[in-house]
């Protein structure tokens, strides 16, 4: 058998087609086999599963006493820290405070949850940095809604902005 031209390309056209058939389907399934069997002796080396849920449990206590260590705030007037809280806040971004109401107290699943309803004014940006150092501080509580609402003012001729926040404070029975 004669190699002409055509024998040739027939021949580089097949082992174009092998290199590509292995790029693309054979060397992946031999990775995917490699993983598989990585991950089946993972399997088979976890079979000590009381060990770890002991390790977990471990875990959780030593979590929880980390986040006793946030609620510093055992105050006999939690509605008064929160509002001397939002004042510092609201002078330091130029905000108002143009409504504090009564908190609302309801009984959850065995918690105890308070909610505190607050209006503010001021610029977007002032109430946004106000609401995050509210939402980084964990001993406040969790703003659970937001309300903006753009008024009008006709005698300045200026839009003003409000912001009204549902916060919510949990405790345990």
């Amino acid at each position: 058998m004669k190699l002409n031209l055509k024998n040739k390309l027939l021949l580089l056209g097949f082992l174009i087609a092998l290199y590509i058939c292995y790029s693309f389907a054979i060397a992946n399934t031999i990775t995917y086999y490699k993983e598989f069997k990585t991950k089946e002796e993972q399997i088979a080396t976890d079979r000590n599963l009381p060990n770890i849920v002991a390790k977990l449990t471990q875990k959780d206590r030593g979590l929880d006493q980390i986040l006793a260590q946030y609620d510093t705030t055992v105050s006999e007037s939690f509605q008064n820290d929160l509002l001397k809280q939002l004042s510092d806040f609201s002078s330091h971004y130029q905000l108002k405070i143009t409504d504090f109401q009564e908190p609302h107290t309801s009984t959850q699943k065995g918690l105890n949850v308070t909610s505190y309803v607050f209006s503010l004014e001021g610029s977007f940006n002032g109430t946004l940095a106000l609401i995050n150092k509210i939402e980084n501080n964990p001993s406040l509580g969790a703003i659970k809604h937001l309300s903006f609402e753009k008024k009008k003012n006709y005698k300045t001729n200026t839009d003003q902005l409000f912001v009204q926040v549902i916060m919510q404070k949990t405790k345990g029975i």
